[in-house]
């Protein structure tokens, strides 16, 4: 009876064990239908997770999600703009930015081609804008409509999602909109609008690398799965490695996942757009993506969007992608 309890005992113990690695190889990633999705895409078709013994349960979901998921723990990891990062710590939030997923700005304002007279972003004071507010892209154009004697107040605005701004854009809702990839491509493509604002006039005036952050707590890095946590920057870092040295197999994979999202690119445009407005040859985020995220941070509070300012440099962990950089050079 005795050693029929023992043995009992034994088994459960190997049991609870064997469902904690389970648990810890298991990791609940969210991201959007953008950009955002390349690196993440690559790293689970072409194994780089599952070489690192992960099961990641990878959710495509709108960017004010994102958060909400993250805060509220139904995510692990999420990819969201760097300026956002910087918003929700400065609200006390446990959030710490782990790795770059992108950076390079491919954010664009839009006019209707009803509109034949505008020509400049000035020519849109007093009109109507639709843009996604909260968004990382409308952090980004509030600096930069700051940085040239402007403000939101300057435009009628309305708050309105990215992927809605294309059928606003025929039904004549909108004068312009405030747009990222690939809505800004799709709408360029079917003739609906013109581009009167671009990467180059935001890079020219800001200076930005536009960071985007594969972003978690520091519960979950430092306590919760720090191992786990490890081994998908390990996955992430090689898939960014397959992506800037595979093209075309990139743009062919990535046909694929915007199909599934209900946008049917060509991979010719895919490859033009990926690695014309975007960069992947960095996993690390540097001093210039933190003082951009800083910089996002003061104007918020100048703005009266956030309570106070905080200092991004406490939310921001490089040694994961340290530790996966030199095991690649193993």
């Amino acid at each position: 009876m005795r050693r029929m309890f023992v043995l009992v005992s034994c088994f459960a113990v190997l049991l609870t064990f064997s469902t904690q690695i389970e648990a810890k190889g298991k990791i609940r990633l969210i991201h959007d239908n953008t950009s955002h999705a390349v690196i993440p895409y690559i790293a689970e078709q072409k194994g780089f997770y599952k070489a690192e013994g992960l099961d990641v349960q990878r959710r495509v979901t709108s960017p004010r999600a994102l958060i909400d998921a993250l805060i509220g723990g139904s995510a692990d990891i999420i990819s969201t703009r760097g300026s956002r990062v910087g918003q929700i710590a400065a609200r006390g939030v446990d959030v710490v930015g782990i790795a770059l997923n992108r950076y390079g700005n491919q954010n664009m304002v839009l006019v209707s081609n009803r509109d034949k007279k505008t020509k400049t972003l000035k020519d849109l004071v007093g009109k109507t804008v639709g843009a996604q507010m909260g968004s990382g892209t409308w952090a980004t154009w509030l600096t930069y409509l700051s940085k040239i004697g402007l403000s939101e107040k300057s435009f009628k605005i309305r708050n309105i999602k990215t992927d809605s701004i294309p059928a606003a854009f025929e039904s004549g809702a909108l004068d312009a909109g405030l747009t990222w990839e690939p809505w800004g491509s799709l709408i360029l493509d079917k003739k609906l609008g013109r581009m009167v604002m671009g990467p180059k006039e935001y890079d020219k005036t800001l200076g930005y690398t536009s960071p985007v952050f594969l972003t978690t707590t520091w519960t979950y890095i430092k306590k919760k799965n720090p191992d786990g946590a490890q081994r998908f920057i390990n996955a992430h870092v090689r898939a960014m490695r397959f992506v800037n040295t595979n093209r075309d197999e990139t743009a062919k994979v990535m046909v694929k996942f915007y199909q599934q999202v209900g946008l049917n690119f060509s991979q010719s445009k895919i490859k033009k757009d990926v690695y014309t407005l975007m960069r992947w040859d960095r996993a690390m985020i540097t001093h210039q993506d933190i003082a951009e995220v800083q910089a996002g941070v003061e104007v918020s509070v100048k703005k009266g969007k956030i309570p106070k300012s905080i200092d991004v440099t406490k939310h921001i962990d490089i040694s994961l992608v340290e530790n996966a950089y030199f095991s690649l050079m193993k």
